[in-house]
């Protein structure tokens, strides 16, 4: 895997393979022991007090949306209702073209895919808004820092789509607050506008805010301070529901620097109740087709973990099975709280059987309880995330998480271990020249790694790792003046909303799913229509992901997404190892890596280096010294 880690002992591998007895470090705020959900009377107090802010600024009609953690629609309004108005993507990049660039959306639709995006991306360990996800999804980390790699979750927005088989899905007419994670409109959103809304400190929704005549767009220069009218409105309107301080991004730390939140430097004072009135009275709910019927009025958010929220976690007297009972396992559940969306299963062609599956969610999500967290406060947290097992055909295998781990992880886990599947199957490039959109990235791929065009795959095990390597608007990454990668739109086109494969096998079922009933798979044949190849949700595009073999033959791959991309290829590799071992260690018979030597960082690539398969974080384990752990 990395080369350059050296050699790892048995011992090593084997470390804590059993839950260990963590001892949590003491929060850096106090974090309710009970769940914590909105109340309709808060929804509407929040949403009026917002609506009072935005009424002291020179704007026009301004949309306001509230979701809960889940991402349940609990209101939307408009300070002028009865005045639809649209904003148009564009992100504001010379010469940035194609993709989603110049769509115009619904302002409504606009406001939910932002606070969404703060909900799911927030936890009791760390708190990230829509300006967050603008730091950390563009072309160079940090935006404006030339030369360098990009973003850690590039290609994150293109999560949580309208379509797809995985999230979700509201019904077109009223359907009232259940089970997530839910869909949202427009994938997640870069625009600074957003933030998580949290109670006793939980997370317990997220607050988005759109003004007429604004765009959607994100912030393409970090280093300097902005007045966003949007972000001075939904900060100031959700203050009695603000995340602690010493979670906000910027106290967390990627690849050294410390993330954004906020650029507002003197939050709006709370209105008096006289102006909330006033503005109640000349502003009303408004429908989003789709997500919510402006006739419902606030509604209440459902509590993260308990029933009716799609998120429990599975105990001994639960009645969701017993394979993750005592580690901290969180499974996927129906509405009545007592049933396993996504339990331990057979492969769709038998390649994984149910007692493999368990084991490799067992040990992976053993890996996460001892793994220091990269993204949350206090230090030495061990890490949050969602795991996913697919099979060879991207079929859901089994869903478990941790009891804290972001909500978006959970769809990014799916996208991510299909993304492996389906670039390490032998027809994967034969796969992708049937999607509408993808041929010319087929053919592309053959070109830059100097297969035959008669090539129907990679003929490799390829991580998700190795695919971002090559969806990259530069390859070698970050590199000016080097070549696209074979995955990624022309250079000179490229912007967060126009970034290549990614994208364009996706954008018409996105782009038909909105304001209209949803297609469940996200792929669509050269007519337009959906088609089903393995990679219903779409894929993802940075780390996380492997595959899983038996012996050499491809059976299905494991994803992870939630808590550092470094942490995340650990949890997936590592977590797979250990299964391997304790499933009797036998090459020809059970699960585990791929042979060494038909790894993705085998391919062949122009010029100088290799493609990645994992990379590991250099003291992993909360309770251990143990170093090098992802050398196999």
């Amino acid at each position: 895997m990395n080369q350059a880690l050296g050699c790892l002992c048995g011992a090593l591998v084997l470390l804590g393979s059993l839950v260990p007895n963590v001892a949590f470090a003491a929060a850096c705020h106090p974090v309710s022991s009970s769940a914590q959900s909105l109340t309709a009377p808060e929804v509407d107090s929040l949403i009026k007090t917002t609506a009072a802010i935005a009424a002291t600024r020179t704007v026009a009609n301004t949309t306001i949306a509230v979701v809960d953690r889940v991402g349940n629609v609990l209101g939307v309004w408009q300070t002028t209702p009865g005045s639809a108005y649209n904003v148009t993507i564009r992100s504001g990049i010379s010469g940035a073209s194609g993709g989603l660039e110049g769509t115009p959306v619904p302002s409504t639709y606009a406001a939910i895919a932002k606070a969404i995006t703060g909900a799911y991306l927030s936890s009791s360990g760390n708190a990230f808004s829509t300006r967050t996800a603008s730091f950390i999804v563009q072309k160079n980390f940090i935006p404006t820092l030339r030369n360098s790699a990009s973003g850690p979750l590039f290609g994150v927005q293109f999560s949580q789509l309208p379509c797809g088989d995985f999230v979700q899905k509201n019904s077109l007419d009223t359907d009232p607050p259940g089970i997530g994670p839910r869909r949202s409109p427009l994938g997640l959103s870069a625009d600074p506008g957003g933030f998580p809304l949290y109670k006793g400190g939980k997370v317990v929704g997220g607050i988005g805010v759109v003004v007429e005549g604004s765009l959607y767009t994100l912030d393409l220069n970090p280093i300097n301070v902005d007045s966003d009218i949007e972000e001075i409105i939904a900060e100031g309107g959700s203050r009695a529901f603000a995340a602690p301080a010493c979670i906000r991004a910027e106290k967390i730390t990627a690849g050294g620097f410390n993330l954004r939140y906020s650029d507002v430097k003197s939050v709006p004072a709370v209105p008096p109740a006289t102006a909330v009135l006033t503005a109640a009275a000349s502003g009303g709910y408004v429908s989003a087709t789709g997500y919510y019927d402006d006739g419902a009025g606030p509604l209440p958010g459902q509590a993260y973990g308990e029933i009716g929220s799609g998120y429990r976690l599975q105990s001994a007297a639960g009645g969701l099975g017993s394979e993750f009972v005592g580690r901290r396992g969180v499974v996927l559940t129906d509405a009545a709280g007592t049933t396993n969306r996504f339990p331990p299963s057979n492969g769709s062609v038998g390649d994984l059987d149910d007692d493999e599956v368990a084991v490799i969610l067992q040990q992976a999500l053993g890996v996460a309880n001892q793994a220091r967290a990269q993204i949350r406060k206090p230090l030495n947290s061990p890490a949050e995330v969602t795991i996913s097992v697919v099979d060879v055909d991207g079929t859901i295998l089994g869903v478990v998480r941790t009891p804290d781990a972001p909500v978006f992880g959970t769809d990014v886990s799916v996208q991510k271990a299909r993304t492996a599947a389906f670039f390490s199957r032998p027809d994967g490039l034969a796969d992708l020249g049937a999607i509408k959109n993808g041929f010319d990235y087929a053919a592309r791929a053959k070109t830059f790694f100097g297969l035959p065009g008669s090539a129907s795959g990679l003929g490799k095990a390829v991580s998700a790792r190795a695919i971002g390597n090559v969806s990259r608007p530069n390859f070698p990454d970050g590199i000016e003046g080097k070549p696209r990668g074979p995955f990624s739109s022309p250079t000179s086109q490229w912007s967060p909303f126009n970034v290549g494969l990614q994208l364009d096998i996706v954008a018409p079922q996105v782009l038909a799913s909105i304001g209209s009933s949803p297609s469940g798979i996200c792929t669509s044949d050269s007519g337009g229509g959906p088609t089903d190849v393995g990679i219903n949700n779409g894929i993802q595009i940075f780390p996380g992901a492997v595959p899983i073999y038996r012996g050499s033959t491809l059976v299905g791959a494991i994803g992870i997404s939630g808590d550092g991309v470094d942490q995340d290829d650990m949890i997936a590799s590592l977590g797979l190892q250990r299964a391997f071992l304790a499933l009797g260690g036998r090459f020809d018979t059970d699960p585990g890596h791929a042979p060494s030597a038909i790894r993705s960082d085998r391919l062949a690539v122009p010029g100088p280096g290799t493609l990645r398969y994992v990379q590991c974080p250099q003291s992993p384990f909360i309770s251990s010294q143990a170093q090098n752990v992802c050398n196999f």
